[in-house]
């Protein structure tokens, strides 16, 4: 009798997890695995991935066939299980938080190239106080440009590049709050 204690003890700390949340599972790391293969080389490259996985991702751009695509994926779903799948979600979540912030940052840099181009002074004064001489001198012979050709494509991807540059040693601040 008291080994059954025992074992219902064991029965109660232990988690019972239903079929239906397994198989779930099962189907995120699938969805997971096929993600990472649609994923660009340059990008996965950014992920700290098992040797073992990178040559399942590059086995499963080989594989035309459905039913054969189905039963890879679901091998490296397992792949995942014995890697650290979950460290791999949040590299990707890191990622993608990080190309939404580059977003909001290249937003900020068309609101300086507009408001430079209706009111150069107040915030090439800014520029010169908060940043070094040379690097606003070269956004002021820029800006000189695309006044003279706004039309011209290249003049003004050469001063969003400038003005990216600056933003990535020093945030830039909106313009809007600085004219006001």
């Amino acid at each position: 009798m008291a080994e059954d204690n025992k074992g219902s003890e064991d029965d109660k700390n232990m988690e019972i997890v239903s079929k239906t949340r397994l198989k779930k599972f099962a189907h995120s790391l699938q969805d997971l695995a096929k993600d990472l293969a649609k994923m660009p080389e340059g990008k996965r490259n950014k992920l700290n991935l098992d040797n073992s996985l990178k040559a399942a991702i590059e086995e499963s751009k080989r594989i035309t066939s459905h039913i054969a695509r189905k039963r890879h994926f679901q091998y490296m779903g397992k792949l995942l299980l014995k890697s650290n799948y979950e460290q791999i979600i949040s590299d990707i979540e890191q990622l993608e938080n990080q190309h939404a912030n580059f977003a909001v940052r290249d937003q900020i840099i068309n609101l300086w190239i507009d408001q430079l181009l209706l009111n150069n002074n107040d915030l090439m004064n800014h520029l010169y106080s908060h940043y070094q001489h040379d690097q606003v001198t070269s956004i002021r012979q820029l800006l000189r440009n695309l006044i003279k050709k706004p039309t011209h494509a290249a003049t003004r991807k050469k001063l969003f590049q400038a003005l990216r540059e600056l933003d990535q040693h020093q945030k830039l601040v909106n313009p809007i709050t600085l004219s006001s």
